[in-house]
C-alpha cells in the first residue's frame, strides 16, 4: 500500500546563519545579462513540453523585469563562459546533487543559488519545472488569472536573489482548476497525478451484463426496477464483474494513477431491504433518511480489495456526495481509496466555523469524520456559488477559513475543487486555493492584500474596499439558500448603490492601462449583476412589460462579454444555461401575461401568512376556508424569504400560504386567473375556500402544479368574487435540490382576460 508518510514532508533547507540576511546573487545588473541559462538538447528539442516551456518562460520574464535578454544556452557551460550559470534539471544535479526532499509522486524540487550558479532541479521534469516558477516568485512574478492581463512581472534594471540551498515538494499531490489555460497552470505550479472521481461506478458494468444478470439492476422497495443505472451493490458476483473489468481496463492502460468508484450523479439508490441492510443506520436530517456511506463503502471496499491484488498502487477516488456525504460509521475505508468530499447541500457563502448556517456544526462533523477515517481525501471546494455564478463573489472569508481547516482537520491532499470560467468574480478565492495548496503554512490575509496591491496598482486601496465590501455582504447576510432566490435579501438597493459607488472610486484611481482594464472587468461584473438585480426587483414589483426583452439583452450581453474576456477564463458559459433554468421562463411568461391580460393586483400580492403543515392536517381542518384564523401565522414575502430564511432549510414536506385580497368586479363571460411566478415543488390553490385548477400551457386542466423554479396559472374564476377575496395556496417540497428553497419563489398576481 502507498504511504503518505512523505507527501507531509514540506520545507527546506537555507544557507545563512546568525539571523544574518544572506549574501545575494546577481542575474542582471543595470540592465546587462549577468548570468544566462543552461538546459540539455533532449529539453528543448522536438515537441514543446513543460520544462521547455518553463525554461523559455524564465528567459521571457527576466527580459521583461530588466529589459536584459538571458541567453538559453544547448549544454553544460564551457570553461571560459564566465556567466552566472543558471542550470536546469540535470545539469543542476550533475552540480548541485538531486532533491533532498523526496515525494512519493517525484515531485520534491531543489533550489540552489550560490556565487557559483542556480541549480533548478527536481526529481523530475514536472518537479524541476516548479523550481524554476519557485525562483521566479521569490523574484516577485506572479499570475492571478489567465492571460497577459493577469501576470505581474516587477521592473528591476538590477536583478539579485539571496543565496539559498532549498529543497521542498508541495503540500498536496494534485492541484488543480478546471478553467484555465496550461500556462496558468504551468506558471502557478498546478500539476501531480490527478485523482479520478467523476460519476463512473454504474458505467462499469456493460449492458451485456446487465442482461444477462437483470438482478443487478437497483430496484425499489417492492422489487421493481427503478430504470436508472442504479445497481444493487449487494447482489452477489457484481463488486466482482465490476473490478474485473477495471482490471481490464488497467491492464491496457498499466500506468494510470487512479481509478473512479464514484456512483452516478442524482437520487435514486437502490431500495430493497437487502440493500439497506448494508447501512449503518446513520440518520442524515438533511436528507431524511440513512446514509448510504456504508453501503457504499461495503461495496466499493469488495472492488478495491480484488484490484490492488495486481495492481497494488492504484489509487481510487470515491466521492462523498449527496446521501453518502457523511463519514462511516462501521466500514473501514480502505487505504487505497480517497474520499472526494463534495458537500453540495452544505454552506453556500459562510465560512463553516459560522453556526448561524444551518448545517455549519453537521459539516465541519463531516470533515472531521472523513478525516479520521481514511489516510488522505480530496476536498471538492465549490469555486462558484452553485446555480447562480453571475454575481461578484471573491470567496475572500469563505476559503481563508475553509481552506485551512481542509488540510488540518480533513486530512485534504488533493487540491482539484469545482470550478468554472469566472475570475471576473472569484479571482481572489480560485488565487487564493492555488497559494494555500501549495504550502498551506501561507497567510491567506498576506496572499490576498498582495493580490490587490499588485493586480491593481494605483487603485488598490479602491478595489481593495470593494472587494472586502462584497465578501462581507455574502459573509454577513444571513441568508444561506443557493441560487439567486435569495439576492433580494442579500443585495438589498442600498448594498448595490454601495457596491456601485466603490467601484466607481476604482475606476478613478486606475491609471495604468493595465490597471484600466483590470478595473474594467471588475465593472462589467458588476454591471451585469446590477441588470440581474433589476430583473428581480421589476419582476417583483409587477413590472411584467420589459421583462422577456430585457432577459434576452441579459443574455445576449453576456455572451458578449463570455467571447471578449475568453482568454481570461471569465464571464462563464454557466450563466445562460442557469438563467433559462431559473428566470427566463417567468420572465417571458410575465410578459406574456402583461401584453395578452388585464392584471388586477398591482404591485403583485407579496405579503402572506405561512404555516408547516408537516402532518398534513391543513385541508381537513379547512386551512383554506376564508373564515379560518389565520392571525397566529408569521409573515412572509416569498420573493425576498427563501424557506433557509424562515428556518425551514432542510425541510422536505408541505407549508400553507394565505393572504386577502381585494379585487373589482370582473364583467361577465371573462375568465380570471391567479398567476405563481414560481415554486420549488407542487402548489395546490384554494380562493375563499374553493380549490381552484391549474391550467398547463396546454390548457389542460389539473388540480395542482408540480414544478421548479416555473410560473403556473390557475383558472380562479367561479371562486373569486368583487371585494375582498380569501386566498390560500397548499405548497410541498416534493425534490430535494441543493438550493434551501422550497414552496413560493416569487410574486404571485391576478389577471383577467381582456375586454
Amino acid at each position: 500500500m502507498l504511504s503518505f508518510a512523505l507527501m507531509l514532508a514540506h520545507g527546506c533547507s537555507s544557507v545563512g546563519s546568525g539571523g544574518e540576511a544572506p549574501p545575494r546573487v546577481t542575474l542582471v545588473k543595470e540592465g546587462q545579462a549577468a548570468a544566462a541559462i543552461y538546459v540539455a538538447e533532449r529539453v528543448m528539442k522536438g515537441e514543446p513540453t513543460r520544462l521547455r516551456s518553463s525554461v523559455e518562460d524564465l528567459a521571457r520574464c527576466l527580459e521583461k523585469m530588466s529589459d536584459a535578454k538571458v541567453e538559453i544556452v544547448i549544454g553544460a557551460p564551457k570553461a571560459d563562459d564566465k556567466r552566472l550559470p543558471i542550470l536546469i534539471g540535470e545539469l543542476a544535479e550533475e552540480r548541485f546533487g538531486p532533491p533532498k526532499k523526496k515525494e512519493p509522486y517525484k515531485q520534491g524540487l531543489r533550489l540552489v543559488v550560490s556565487r557559483k550558479g542556480i541549480g533548478l532541479l527536481g526529481e523530475s521534469d514536472l518537479a524541476a519545472s516548479y523550481a524554476i516558477y519557485e525562483l521566479l516568485d521569490r523574484l516577485g512574478c506572479r499570475w492571478y488569472m489567465p492571460s497577459e492581463m493577469g501576470e505581474v512581472i516587477p521592473k528591476a534594471a538590477t536583478v539579485t536573489v539571496e543565496e539559498m540551498d532549498l529543497s521542498s515538494v508541495p503540500y498536496t499531490i494534485y492541484r488543480g482548476i478546471w478553467y484555465c489555460d496550461e500556462d496558468y497552470k504551468r506558471r502557478n505550479r498546478l500539476g501531480g497525478p490527478l485523482l479520478h472521481a467523476g460519476h463512473a461506478l454504474e458505467m462499469y458494468i456493460t449492458a451485456d451484463q446487465l442482461k444477462a444478470h437483470p438482478e443487478w439492476r437497483a430496484t425499489d422497495e417492492q422489487g421493481r426496477p427503478t430504470g436508472a443505472r442504479r445497481l444493487k451493490w449487494s447482489c452477489p458476483g457484481l463488486a466482482e464483474a465490476l473490478a474485473d473489468n477495471i482490471i481490464a481496463y488497467l491492464d491496457k492502460n498499466p500506468g494510470a494513477f487512479s481509478v473512479s468508484l464514484s456512483q452516478d450523479d442524482g437520487m435514486g439508490f437502490d431500495s430493497s431491504p437487502q440493500d439497506r441492510a448494508l447501512d449503518a443506520g446513520d440518520f442524515d436530517p438533511i436528507f431524511g433518511d440513512n446514509s448510504i456511506t456504508d453501503r457504499l463503502l461495503w461495496f466499493c471496499n469488495r472492488i478495491a480489495d480484488r484490484i490492488t491484488r495486481k495492481y497494488p498502487d492504484v489509487l481510487f477516488g470515491m466521492l462523498a456526495y449527496g446521501p453518502s456525504n457523511r463519514p462511516p460509521v462501521r466500514e473501514k475505508v480502505h487505504p487505497n481509496i480517497i474520499p472526494q468530499i463534495a458537500p453540495i447541500t452544505y454552506s453556500r457563502a459562510q465560512p463553516w466555523t459560522d453556526d448561524g448556517e444551518p448545517n455549519n456544526k453537521a459539516m465541519r462533523r463531516l470533515l472531521e469524520g472523513w478525516g479520521k477515517a481514511a489516510k488522505a481525501t480530496s476536498y471538492y471546494f465549490y469555486g462558484w456559488f452553485l446555480a447562480e455564478p453571475s454575481a461578484p463573489n471573491p470567496f475572500i472569508t469563505k476559503w481563508s477559513v475553509n481552506i485551512p481547516l481542509a488540510y488540518q482537520k480533513g486530512s485534504c491532499r488533493f487540491w482539484q475543487p469545482e470550478t468554472t470560467p469566472n475570475f471576473e468574480t472569484t479571482m481572489q478565492a480560485l488565487y487564493l486555493g492555488i497559494r494555500m495548496s501549495w504550502d498551506p503554512s501561507q497567510d491567506p490575509k498576506a496572499i490576498i492584500d498582495e493580490l490587490h496591491r499588485n493586480f491593481y496598482g494605483h487603485a488598490a486601496k479602491e478595489m481593495a474596499e470593494y472587494w472586502h465590501f462584497i465578501d462581507s455582504v455574502w459573509v454577513d447576510t444571513p441568508e444561506y439558500a443557493g441560487c439567486g432566490f435569495g439576492h433580494m435579501r442579500r443585495w438589498t438597493p442600498e448594498r448595490m448603490a454601495k457596491a456601485r459607488e466603490l467601484l466607481n472610486k476604482g475606476i478613478a484611481a486606475a491609471q495604468t492601462p493595465a490597471e484600466k482594464a483590470r478595473v474594467k472587468m471588475a465593472d462589467e461584473s458588476l454591471r451585469m449583476f446590477e441588470l440581474f438585480m433589476k430583473l428581480r426587483h421589476d419582476l417583483s414589483d409587477g413590472r411584467f412589460e420589459s421583462l422577456a426583452a430585457e432577459a434576452a439583452q441579459y443574455q445576449a450581453d453576456w455572451a458578449k462579454l463570455s467571447a471578449q474576456y475568453k482568454p481570461q477564463f471569465a464571464f462563464t458559459w454557466l450563466v445562460p444555461g442557469y438563467f433559462k433554468q431559473f428566470y427566463q421562463l417567468t420572465y417571458d411568461e410575465a410578459s406574456r401575461v402583461a401584453k395578452d391580460f388585464a392584471i388586477l393586483t398591482r404591485p403583485p400580492m407579496r405579503q402572506w401568512r405561512y404555516q408547516v403543515d408537516e402532518k398534513r392536517a391543513g385541508e381537513p381542518a379547512g386551512w383554506a376556508a376564508p373564515e379560518f384564523d389565520d392571525s397566529g401565522w408569521k409573515v412572509t414575502d416569498p420573493c425576498v424569504d427563501t424557506w433557509s430564511d424562515l428556518g425551514y432549510h432542510n425541510y422536505m414536506g408541505p407549508m400553507w400560504y394565505r393572504c386577502e385580497v381585494t379585487l373589482p368586479e370582473a364583467p361577465a363571460g371573462k375568465k380570471v386567473y391567479l398567476w405563481i411566478g414560481a415554486t420549488d415543488g407542487s402548489a395546490k390553490v384554494f380562493v375563499n375556500g374553493k380549490h381552484t385548477p391549474c391550467v398547463t400551457p396546454k390548457g389542460e386542466r389539473v388540480a395542482s402544479f408540480t414544478g421548479y423554479a416555473s410560473p403556473a396559472s390557475f383558472d380562479i374564476t367561479e371562486a373569486v368574487r368583487k371585494d375582498k377575496n380569501k386566498v390560500a395556496i397548499f405548497c410541498v417540497r416534493e425534490f430535494l435540490n441543493e438550493l434551501g428553497t422550497g414552496g413560493l419563489l416569487g410574486p404571485v398576481v391576478i389577471y383577467r382576460d381582456k375586454d
